[in-house]
């Protein structure tokens, strides 16, 4: 059976090598209206009737894009030129009629604004941008590129003609052929896509860091953080994650690729999508003195996704449906212990101190008490329907705090011979980015490889819905709850805080207001512009709301000013309102006890120094 499977293996190399690869042609500096003109030449089609494809959703995501939306014009010709006959199926699959030779169709950005898609759209770090005026390009490629339905596994070479001024960052491999024409090289549509591109005037820069090859390419309109400013933010975090992996980064190429905004996004939020050698980041240059910091904070995520799940993922990942997505189980694999380990590595490191470490698990342990309590896995594989999608943020907190279980419960049932970090080496080596574990039997395996108990653990706070057992856990390392007492706080309205264009804040998702918010009357997108006289900008927010909820009595009269756009004019509204508080509870706090034993000593020291 190995030989039989091997010569199968054998022959589907061949096989992909005599389809010949995509060829796919894109010309920059040909954008129109925020579009571009794709050109695909196609392998060699058997069947007379195909589909063409553009992703329904993308990995990492975890909800609907619809690329196939922004899709005009397409043609589909065989090798004759003659023009074949097309339908529409879906949003994202077109049926086209005969044996295609090529395909070509326009596309639209998503950072844009779409009529009708306002509300539905793409999370800038998961979409495209055109932007000729500018010469800045974003090439998320699963937001341009599409396929024929049964030929994803066959490589790919994309061709980008471009401007001579700009240059294309990327971690895929490129041939660059002349000054305006560059190549690219993937060996399927699923490595393809998981390399974004950013054209632009060059800002990059490239060190060798651990043995890897780390470069960063930032576009800033205004100039304000340049690539060596977010190099000098991450060099040290970058040392540290080498050290906490063993003292190599296991990937020759990363890239970090970050878009600045000088305009009001859609989501009107900053973030990043990782990629298995890149992350792609989005934020507004009005903050730009957090940028660096910011970069960090989120980096420190992302990079260790070359371990989950580069290195260990399940057949769902591996052979991911574009179209019809089955989502693993394990969420808490791939995004939760992701988390812990950007968190414990900067204390085991000595980027964090201890009380700071604590303080973040703390406040996870805080975020992940607004969530009703469901078996994890259950949620992961259903996250995109309408009763778990809105527990996605859970992942980065309880998911860390199942990492933090599952660190302390391998050093104790080893007794100081085996951790979460050591877990995942073992798990990385029996899989490897080549080869996927079946997502039902993770979990078995794990607990074949490791301890009883750990399957007990797994099967009451993971696939169950028992309470994570995070007091008895933490209690192993001589680390202790005490109450954080209360408290009346104020109200202030129950929305969220954005930023325009002008770096005014703004008053978002105004649905659930409390009742001081009421009295008030904010609406969606109103200029919160003074508090009791005192104006709230980005440097002043943080401080005012909080001194406001802490030291304002009840029924006392408080002042807001709103800017608010009323049939095409700006006017300045001027409340007042009696203030409304109520009581808070204050999240419990952890700390070391005096009188831990020498064990839980023993065991504090292996989980934050390492074994």
């Amino acid at each position: 059976m190995k030989i039989i499977f091997y010569l199968l293996v054998c022959f589907q190399i061949l096989y992909a090598a005599a389809q010949g690869p995509y060829q796919i042609n894109i010309d920059l500096t040909a954008s129109k209206e925020d579009r571009l003109y794709v050109v695909m030449n196609l392998p060699d089609i058997q069947e007379d009737t195909v589909e063409f494809h553009l992703p329904k959703i993308v990995p990492g995501t975890y909800r609907i894009s619809d690329f196939g939306r922004f899709v005009h014009t397409f043609n589909a010709f065989d090798h004759l030129e003659n023009t074949l006959e097309v339908s529409e199926i879906s949003t994202n699959r077109w049926l086209i009629s005969g044996k295609p030779s090529r395909v070509e169709y326009w596309i639209d950005d998503t950072f844009d604004r779409m009529e009708g898609y306002d509300e539905d759209f793409i999370f800038e770090p998961g979409g495209t941008s055109f932007e000729a005026d500018r010469n800045v390009f974003v090439l998320n490629n699963f937001g341009i590129i599409g396929y024929i339905d049964g030929y994803k596994e066959v490589p790919f070479e994309l061709n980008i003609i471009h401007s001579k001024d700009t240059y294309g960052a990327t971690a895929l491999e490129k041939n660059v052929q002349n000054d305006t024409l560059d190549i690219y090289f993937a060996a399927d549509y699923n490595f393809l896509v998981d390399g974004p591109i950013m054209y632009n005037q060059p800002d990059t820069l490239t060190k060798n860091i651990a043995g890897a090859e780390i470069l960063i390419s930032v576009f800033s309109p205004q100039k304000v953080v340049s690539a060596h400013d977010i190099m000098e933010n991450i060099e040290d975090l970058m040392v540290a994650q080498s050290n906490y992996l063993g003292g190599t980064l296991p990937v020759k190429k990363y890239a970090y690729l970050i878009y600045l905004m000088d305009y009001e996004s859609l989501s009107k939020a900053m973030g990043a999508l990782e990629h298995s050698y890149s992350s792609f980041y989005t934020l507004p240059e009005s903050v730009a003195d957090q940028l660096p910091q910011f970069v960090r904070d989120v980096a420190a995520h992302e990079f260790f996704h070359i371990v989950t799940p580069l290195s260990i993922h399940s057949e769902q990942i591996h052979n991911f449906n574009y179209i019809t997505p089955e989502m693993s189980r394990h969420l808490w694999l791939y995004e939760g212990i992701t988390e812990y380990n950007s968190i414990h590595m900067q204390v085991q490191q000595g980027l964090y101190d201890m009380e700071t470490f604590l303080e973040e698990i703390q406040e996870k342990i805080t975020n992940a008490s607004v969530y009703p309590l469901v078996s994890f896995t259950k949620m992961s594989q259903k996250i995109l329907e309408p009763e778990f999608k809105d527990m996605y943020r859970n992942v980065y907190e309880k998911g860390a705090l199942i990492g933090v279980c599952l660190d302390l419960a391998l050093i104790k049932y080893s007794k100081g011979t085996l951790n979460l970090a050591g877990l995942l080496k073992q798990l990385s080596h029996k899989y490897g980015k080549e080869n996927a574990f079946k997502d039902s039997e993770l979990i078995d395996v794990i607990t074949a490889m490791t301890y009883p108990e750990i399957g007990v653990f797994f099967n009451r706070y993971v696939q169950g819905n028992e309470p994570l057992p995070l007091e008895e856990y933490l209690s192993w390392t001589g680390i202790s709850l005490r109450d954080g007492g209360e408290k009346r706080l104020a109200m202030w309205g129950n929305f969220k805080l954005g930023l325009n264009d002008n770096n005014q804040i703004l008053a978002l998702a105004t649905d659930n207001l409390d009742d001081f918010g009421t009295q008030i009357g904010f609406q969606q997108n109103d200029i919160f512009y003074k508090l009791n006289g005192n104006e709230l900008n980005i440097d002043t927010w943080r401080d005012l709301l909080y001194d406001f909820q802490e030291n304002t009595i009840a029924d006392t009269k408080v002042k807001i000013e709103l800017i608010r756009e009323i049939k095409g004019k700006t006017k300045i509204l001027k409340r007042k309102a009696k203030a409304e508080t109520y009581q808070y509870q204050y999240p419990d706090e952890l700390f070391i006890t005096k009188e831990a034993t020498p064990q839980e000593n023993k065991i504090r020291t292996y989980w934050i120094n390492g074994l």
